[in-house]
């Protein structure tokens, strides 16, 4: 298995992420998707259970299962790649990261742990002490 990491470029928070992914997935049988220019090399061992980790402000915060990966074109005919996602965004712990363009590969050893299953009760913390935190990246 092997993760990917993404630049959610624009986006300022889960909760716009997830509204973004409400957005995409109407027009696309319920699955929210990203776009990519080029498809991972390694696409089989990401979809043996891998994720798309989300950089939001320079933390690495987020993540949401990879379901499938599909050829595709941009509007202005350029080719690209439709990293089609799992609706659910799950928490995880925040690393601060540089912005980079693209994406990366992430090993499953050098990946955060999830909050839901390894402290729920992080996710209890009031919600602007808990975005102050992330954005310090101690969360």
């Amino acid at each position: 298995m092997l993760h990917i990491t993404k630049v959610a470029v624009g986006v300022t928070d889960v909760e716009e992420l997830q509204q973004i992914n409400l957005r995409l997935a109407k027009d696309n049988n319920g699955y929210p998707y990203t776009l990519t220019r080029f498809p991972p090399k390694q696409v089989e061992d990401i979809l043996q259970g891998g994720s798309l980790y989300r950089v939001i402000k320079g933390s690495l915060c987020c993540r949401q299962l990879i379901k499938d990966f599909i050829p595709s074109k941009r509007d202005n005919g350029n080719p690209c790649t439709i990293i089609l996602l799992e609706p659910e965004i799950i928490r995880t712990q925040s690393i601060a990261m540089r912005p980079f363009q693209g994406w990366r590969y992430l090993k499953p050893q050098d990946a955060p742990i999830d909050l839901i299953t390894n402290g729920a009760q992080l996710l209890d913390i009031p919600v602007k002490l808990r975005k102050e935190l992330e954005e310090l990246a101690l969360l």
